[in-house]
């Protein structure tokens, strides 16, 4: 059994590109989360966007992927957590844990500044979502801890409000937060986050990220934010082919994109190529600290993708 713990993105997004004006395989999300638990992976994700790019609802698919698996965590990577309410989004959470104790993790971004119009549409300022975030993990946190909830911030106010549901998991299932060079997203971190999701393009860029969390958390006081999950989300296209593997991964990320594929290589963690090449690089991040990594697959069949990540990458972890 690897002492690491790997993660599969389902393609909640790639089955509705593929789609195009036809009928969506929603059910084909379920039959990739059980055939990733049945290869050994350790938890299945799936990402959220609304109009931006359109995908399955995330907690709706949520739910389904948990009641269609028995043993992987489920969780996101990551939701938009400021385009909800933070009471409906703790009872939302709150929920999946009661149904499937300690399956669920949450793991919340802020999004980026080109979402402008989603955020909007939707009611949200685009200026408001980073500090909009952080009161909403601040009491999502507070609703499934506390008997009663008084917050008053700058966007929500809250007045003896009781929610009436506990997790059954302590203190509530855990809240992962994404950031990745960001001295504010960071501090976001050291702050709330049970975990840290990132996909910083390089395990040096990595390190220095890690530690400024370290040292934001000695500001706030925190003192156990060296126990925190740490996760790698990459982009990885695997062949023993590894020609096929950069053809496969570069079509689908410049089109995805809609940018060179030697652009979305600056902004995002890609690996392509066979077994060892990415374990090169997963093992440039383990030895920055990181535990934990959520693969998505880029170009290609998904089901090949898996098979061949357990067949080239996993053993090399056991």
């Amino acid at each position: 059994m690897s002492e690491f713990h790997f993660g599969y993105l389902l393609p909640t997004r790639g089955i509705v590109v593929e789609a195009g004006d036809g009928p969506i395989d929603g059910a084909s999300i379920l039959r990739l989360a059980r055939k990733a638990e049945e290869l050994g992976l350790d938890s299945v994700w799936l990402g959220d966007s609304v109009l931006a790019k359109p995908r399955l609802e995330s907690f709706t698919t949520w739910s389904a992927v948990l009641a269609a698996t028995n043993r992987v965590q489920v969780g996101t990577a990551v939701m938009l957590a400021a385009l909800r309410h933070p009471v409906m989004l703790a009872q939302s959470f709150v929920t999946l844990d009661c149904l499937f104790p300690g399956r669920a993790v949450a793991g919340f971004g802020v999004g980026r500044v080109d979402l402008k119009e989603e955020f909007e549409t939707l009611g949200i300022p685009i200026g408001e979502r980073a500090r909009r975030l952080s009161e909403t993990i601040e009491i999502v946190k507070r609703l499934m801890k506390e008997p009663k909830t008084q917050f008053i911030g700058k966007h929500f106010s809250l007045q003896d409000v009781e929610l009436g549901l506990r997790p059954v998991s302590p203190g509530g299932p855990p809240i992962w937060v994404a950031s990745n060079n960001t001295d504010s997203g960071l501090r976001r971190v050291a702050r709330f986050a049970d975990g840290w999701i990132t996909n910083t393009v390089t395990a040096d860029l990595y390190k220095q990220c890690w530690e400024k969390i370290l040292t934001f958390a000695e500001d706030e006081g925190r003192k156990d934010v060296e126990n925190i999950s740490r996760c790698l989300y990459v982009t990885m296209n695997i062949n023993p082919d590894s020609k096929k593997a950069e053809k496969e991964c570069g079509d689908f990320l410049s089109a995805y994109y809609r940018q060179p594929f030697e652009e979305v290589q600056k902004k995002n963690l890609v690996v392509v190529g066979d077994g060892a090449r990415a374990e090169d690089r997963i093992r440039d991040y383990i030895d920055a600290g990181a535990g934990i990594f959520v693969i998505r697959f880029a170009g290609g069949s998904q089901e090949e993708q898996l098979e061949n990540f357990v067949s080239e990458v996993l053993p090399r972890f056991s």
